[in-house]
Formats: structure tokens, sequence, C-alpha cells
């Protein structure tokens, strides 16, 4: 775990880049939050859906957290195993007697620590100036919620964006095509899932990790969104939420199966 969050700091293409992406994202959502904060935002004629700013940015800010999480599947994430494989790391780890599951949840855990910093950490910062832009006590206790249900969703954006590429890293044995496999798996499987999903109204779209996370952060925080999102709109949380699940299972076992095997057959293992 320490391993690979101080790793991580290593050149500023890595975590320092996502870092300050998600930083930017939550200026501008803060921003908007704050100056908008009364104003209403409106699409079509009269009789449209109205929403105040306020209460739109945090939920429309969690794609864009989304795909600070995704880059860091692609500079971290996404060839953390593989690339221990190939370095001959597992000599190391193995020699000092680490068993499998030792391995695999010290890299989720430490790698869960970076992801959570580009995800959950903003949207409790936003959640943050939520409340403290609150006009009235009243308003504030209503939204003291919104804390919970904020780390739930940020929770679940983080297990997905931990958990899945990791899985895909010790698919492969080489880091390239590890990294290769997850980017095209994200971007053209699950944007082929998104559009079926936008084209036919069907619940494929939840296959799309995007779109699964934010229809769950949707449904939890309560928010319907006024424009865009319609397969986030169209699918059921707990669909999408299953979808997450799925996943992240599917991501553990193929860990599970790696790391054993690569024990067992002595890549620098002891028994």
């Amino acid at each position: 775990m320490r391993h690979q969050i101080s790793t991580a700091w290593k050149g500023f293409w890595r975590f320092k880049a996502g870092v300050g992406y998600a930083a930017i994202m939550t200026a501008i959502f803060g921003g908007v939050m704050f100056l908008m904060s009364n104003k209403i935002f409106q699409m079509g004629g009269a009789n449209s859906l109205r929403v105040f700013w306020n209460e739109a940015a945090l939920p429309m800010s969690i794609e864009w957290f989304c795909r600070a999480g995704f880059y860091l599947s692609l500079t971290l994430g996404a060839g953390a195993i593989a690339g221990d494989l190939q370095s001959g790391a597992f000599t190391f780890y193995f020699a000092r007697s680490t068993r499998p599951w030792d391995y695999i949840i010290g890299k989720i855990s430490g790698y869960g620590v970076l992801v959570g910093a580009v995800t959950v950490a903003p949207l409790l910062v936003l959640a943050g100036v939520r409340l403290g832009i609150s006009d009235t006590t009243a308003e504030l206790v209503d939204h003291l919620t919104l804390i919970p249900k904020t780390i739930a969703v940020g929770g679940e954006i983080a297990l997905a964006y931990t958990v899945i590429p990791l899985g895909f890293s010790a698919l492969l044995p080489d880091r390239r095509n590890a990294i290769a496999a997850w980017a095209a798996f994200y971007l053209v499987f699950g944007f082929t899932m998104w559009l079926i999903a936008r084209v036919s109204g069907g619940a494929l779209g939840v296959l799309d990790i995007p779109t699964a996370c934010v229809t769950v952060a949707f449904d939890w925080l309560g928010f319907e969104p006024i424009f865009g999102h319609r397969p986030a709109r169209q699918a059921s949380g707990e669909l999408a939420l299953l979808s997450i699940l799925i996943q992240v299972g599917l991501a553990i076992t193929i860990l599970w199966l790696r790391v054993s095997r690569a024990q067992k057959s002595g890549v620098g293992g002891s028994s």
C-alpha cells in the first residue's frame, strides 16, 4: 500500500496531474454553486423543468470526477499488477512471505486512496460548499444528509475506478497490453453500450462504467437531470449498482487467480 502511494508521486503526469484536474473541477463547480446559488437553470419553455444551480452543481459534477478516475486508471491502475509481473516485483513480495490476499488488499487499498483523492474528496468539498451557502439554519439542517449521501456516492465511484482497472491489470501479463485492453473496454465497449441505450432506451447503458456510476449517484442524491444523461435517466439505480458490483466481483476474481497462480508457479514466490 505504501509503495503504491509513494510511486504515484513520481513524475507530474501521474497522480499529480489527476489531483490538479480534480482541483480545477472542484473550483469550477464550487464557484458555480456559490455565485449562482439563487439562480434557476431552465431548459425549454415555461412548463419545462427548473432547478436551482446550488442543487444541480454537485450531481452534475460527478461525471467530471469519473473522468479523473479514468485518467488515473490509465497512468497508474491498469498497469500496476502487470508492471509488477514484468519487473519481477513478485520476487520481493513473496520472498517476504506475502500472501496473495495481502498483496491484493494492499494494492486495492493503496490505489483506492489515490482514486478517492480525486473522487470522494472533491465531492465532499462541494457538499461542504453547499452546506456553507445555506441561507438559514433550517436549510442547513435539511441538507445535512448530503454528507453521508456524498460519501456513499464517492465510495461507489472510487470502488469502480479502483478495482475494475486493477482487474484488467491482472488479466494480461504485459503492462501495455493491459492498459490497451482496459482503454478498449472503457471507451469502445462502454460507449457502444451507452449509444445503444441512448437510441433504444434500454438498460444496456449500465454496462458503461461512468453511466452506471452517474445513474447510482442521481438515484441516491434524488436528482433528475434536466438535460443530457438520457441513459442514466432511463436506467434504474439498483440495476446500475448491480452492474458495478458484478464487474468489481469479476475483477477481484481475476486478481486472485493471477496473484495466486504467480505465487504457486514460483514467480519469485515461496510457498
